[in-house]
């Protein structure tokens, strides 16, 4: 018991819960709109046949009255008629006949009743005050009826003639609706409560076994997926959606423990020779030289750290769209050659020369320090993967309304089914894993994503055992 009232507060707040008492709402608001609609048109109409009777039937009388050209005053009885009420009656009686309705019927000539229906005993219909003109109005008399009596007056001449009606029969069939309604409302109430449920169990279930699907996929099973994409509704939508952000999450999952593995791998080889020439160092005494080719082994080990890590900081910004460029103008030629004269000491050990290309005057609209970067990195991969003496060239054109700068050398290439994968992080091609030319994979990505912010693209050509071309095109 105390378990279910405990949950009452779960149920309350769940959408089944939610659903249904829209549903019940709903269906009750509707029921009261028909039953109220319906109470005043069946008002409306009841009043208005009863009116259009009773204007009819009083007319009707007033016209036989009239037609007949009685004289009432010289009236004396005979063996037909004994008193005026009986030549009245015999006058009007295919009038009176035509409306049973008209209860009460009075006619008055020069103010002087002279016939009176039986209903109305020894009472008079008498006018209210101010009702004299008017055709049709109420009135209540507890004498002759204890609702309402509804009032028709047709004058002309000396004549008046008044047909009336209580309205009691228009009160008792909208009390038994009313009645017929409170009779039905319970029950329609229990329906809209079982058909919310029902409606809302069937229409929710599909969410039920989608959740049970979702919470079944873990990070160790990231390949499955929710069925249901084949329904075009909203559901099927949701199953779609929740699928693709799965396949995110993989592709994240994925990502994430590519960049693990090759960063552990990657700076755990540096580290390892840090520490390895370190222990070799302190072991016992050395010369000077042997001194000297330890640290400068250690400098270089400590740059590529450097490096790794940068690239690593370089792309958690891009993620996070931390990056700021500040563009200016600037002369391409000069740009270009001074990253060249930085770079010709990297070419010696391979006896690789640069050599620009660039029209004189050319502008380019750049972050400086973000695309020299690109550059150096082409560059520093054109020397790693080119063959010794040859020659790395860069050509920087203007075509329409790009620029685009090409860096160009020989060497072994990129086989073609690796080409659509250069650019993708912590990506590389198996001949680029060593010690002396490895990375992690992220040189390339990050070169992509910085023109990629330039409003700009990079793609590459490869010739197996030729030229290799990485061509950056940016806008004007």
């Amino acid at each position: 018991m105390i378990s279910i009232l405990r949950n009452i507060p779960r149920f309350v707040s769940t959408t089944r819960f939610k659903t249904t008492l829209w549903y019940v709402f709903v269906f009750t608001l509707l029921e009261l709109l028909l039953g109220v609609g319906v109470y005043f048109y069946l008002y409306k109409n009841l009043n208005e046949s009863l009116d259009g009777s009773l204007l009819k039937q009083a007319n009707a009388i007033k016209t036989v009255v009239l037609q007949k050209h009685i004289d009432i005053e010289s009236f004396t009885p005979d063996s037909l008629f004994t008193n005026e009420e009986d030549l009245m009656w015999d006058i009007i009686y295919d009038a009176v006949a035509l409306n049973r309705r008209n209860t009460f019927i009075q006619i008055s000539r020069s103010g002087k009743i002279i016939f009176k229906s039986a209903s109305l005993f020894q009472n008079q219909l008498s006018l209210p005050s101010g009702m004299e003109r008017k055709q049709l109005f109420d009135f209540r008399d507890s004498t002759l009826s204890k609702s309402l009596i509804r009032c028709a007056v047709a004058n002309e001449k000396k004549y008046q003639v008044i047909a009336a009606f209580p309205k009691e029969h228009i009160i008792e069939t909208l009390d038994s609706l009313k009645n017929l309604y409170l009779f039905l409302a319970p029950i329609f109430l229990l329906i809209s409560i079982f058909g919310g449920a029902i409606i809302s169990a069937n229409a929710l279930s599909r969410i039920d076994r989608i959740i049970k699907k979702t919470e079944e996929i873990t990070a160790q099973n990231l390949d499955q997926r929710i069925q249901g994409e084949e329904y075009h509704d909203e559901y099927g939508r949701l199953v779609r959606t929740m699928n693709k952000m799965i396949q995110r999450i993989k592709l994240s999952v994925d990502y994430m423990n590519q960049f693990s593995l090759s960063a552990a791998h990657e700076l755990k080889t540096p580290l390892t020779i840090l520490r390895g020439e370190l222990e070799v160092s302190l072991k016992s005494t050395k010369t000077p030289e042997t001194y000297k080719e330890i640290l400068e082994s250690n400098y270089e080990e400590t740059l590529r750290l450097i490096k790794i890590v940068d690239n690593l900081f370089f792309i958690a910004k891009v993620d996070h769209t931390k990056i700021q460029l500040i563009k200016s103008e600037i002369n391409a030629k000069q740009f270009l050659n001074q990253i060249l004269r930085n770079l010709k000491i990297l070419g010696k050990e391979k006896n690789i020369s640069l050599s620009l290309e660039c029209d004189e005057g050319l502008e380019i609209i750049i972050d400086k320090e973000t695309m020299q970067q690109v550059i150096t990195n082409l560059v520093d991969n054109a020397i790693k993967y080119g063959d010794e003496n040859q020659t790395v060239l860069l050509v920087c054109t203007k075509e329409v309304n790009r620029i685009h700068i090409s860096i160009t050398n020989k060497g072994e290439g990129i086989p073609p089914e690796e080409l659509p994968n250069i650019f993708n992080r912590f990506y590389r091609v198996e001949n680029s894993r060593n010690r002396k030319t490895g990375g992690i994979g992220l040189g390339l990505s990050v070169v992509k994503s910085i023109v990629e912010w330039h409003d700009g693209n990079i793609t590459v050509h490869s010739i197996p055992n030729g030229e290799t071309t990485f061509i950056v095109s940016l806008p004007t």
